[in-house]
């Protein structure tokens, strides 16, 4: 007597569970990416480049010189600025390169008995001058207004500026120079040691957040990097391993197949069989 077929039911595969290794490998590929849109999204949006073409700010910036320039929300005394000066006051609408002297509500005076520049009634060592130089020739005495500002050629033999202008507004700003030099060799400029020491201004790091941007960049995208290293490897080892383990079950595969994941068994053979 033969006995019906046994079927075995062959039990769901469980859902793999989530890589670790995985997740944190994208999660650092989002960082990075991130990190690294954002160090050269802020330079792109926020620098401006010029070429200094006059020598009336050496020896800080000599002609051909190429310049960074970001916002001028955060000016101080001591900041290399480039300004647009009314035509009324500089028969031109061309751009210059000029120091902020003095901000507004400050009296800026020249000069004292050692022939110094002083503002609200403090001296300037100005070793940014050019050699040679006096800080002035001529002599003022100004109380600037509001929206008003004194800017001086660093090379002040040559340099046309506010002793001949008077005050420029302060509207006229077009932006800061952070960054000068030529080639691919740039210097910060920071506020000259005079302004700091006499305490009309503070020590100035605003340069710093570009170069951290710049290493963060640096940093992101040489992460970047090695993680596509190492996930292309990664893929590659693990095609290897998926195409070795389907060889295997090939070579080792059962005479008996399942059908709609029931396993058909036969019955055992009795002796009526024989």
């Amino acid at each position: 007597m033969t006995q019906p077929d046994v079927a075995t039911r062959v039990p769901p595969k469980e859902r793999p569970k989530r890589n670790i290794g995985r997740i944190v490998f994208w999660a650092l590929v989002g960082l990075a990416t991130v990190s690294l849109i954002v160090s050269i999204a802020v330079p792109v949006l926020t620098i401006q480049a010029y070429v200094e073409q006059s020598p009336t700010m050496e020896k800080t910036i000599p002609p051909g010189d190429r310049l960074l320039t970001a916002g001028a929300s955060d000016l101080r005394r001591g900041d290399v600025i480039v300004l647009r000066v009314p035509v009324r006051q500089s028969r031109t609408d061309g751009l210059y390169v000029k120091r902020v002297i003095g901000l507004p509500g400050d009296h800026v005076a020249c000069c004292d008995a050692r022939g110094r520049i002083t503002v609200n009634g403090k001296p300037l060592d100005e070793t940014y001058v050019y050699p040679g130089n006096r800080p002035s020739v001529s002599r003022f005495s100004v109380t600037l207004g509001r929206g008003q500002i004194w800017v001086l050629g660093d090379h002040r033999n040559i340099s046309v500026d506010s002793r001949k202008w008077g005050p420029v507004p302060v509207s006229g700003v077009v932006g800061r120079v952070v960054f000068a030099g030529h080639g691919s060799d740039f210097a910060a400029l920071r506020t000259p040691p005079a302004f700091v020491s006499d305490g009309l201004a503070l020590a100035d790091t605003r340069p710093d957040l570009y170069l951290r941007l710049a290493v963060l960049a640096l940093a992101s995208a040489a992460l970047l990097l090695l993680l596509a290293i190492f996930g292309i490897t990664r893929f590659v080892i693990r095609r290897r391993r998926s195409r070795r383990a389907a060889a295997q079950a090939a070579a080792a595969r059962p005479l008996v197949e399942p059908m709609y994941g029931v396993y058909r068994i036969p019955p055992p053979r009795g002796p009526s069989d024989a």
